[in-house]
């Protein structure tokens, strides 16, 4: 089986200690972030667990900034 490593944008990081820090105290912060938790675990398990973003509707600006050449998303519950 192939190994799956989910790396987080610079941004994403950010937004996800946020999520670490405030769970203690908020439940909207706690649902979030067992949900980003369980989706990264699903992808971890199994890699084709997305949805892939045709290639035109792809922002330039991700091309740039990130070098991205596929995108994929995930949807989190109730967000």
């Amino acid at each position: 089986m192939k190994k799956v490593k989910v790396v987080l944008s610079y941004e994403a990081e950010e937004v996800y200690e946020y999520l670490n820090k405030e769970a203690s105290t908020s439940k909207i912060e706690r649902d979030i972030l067992d949900a980003v938790n369980k989706k990264t675990a699903l992808i971890k398990a199994n890699s084709y667990y997305r949805n892939p973003i045709s290639k035109k509707l792809i922002p330039r600006e991700y091309k740039q900034k990130y070098g991205v050449n596929n995108l994929f998303r995930v949807e989190l519950p109730n967000r």
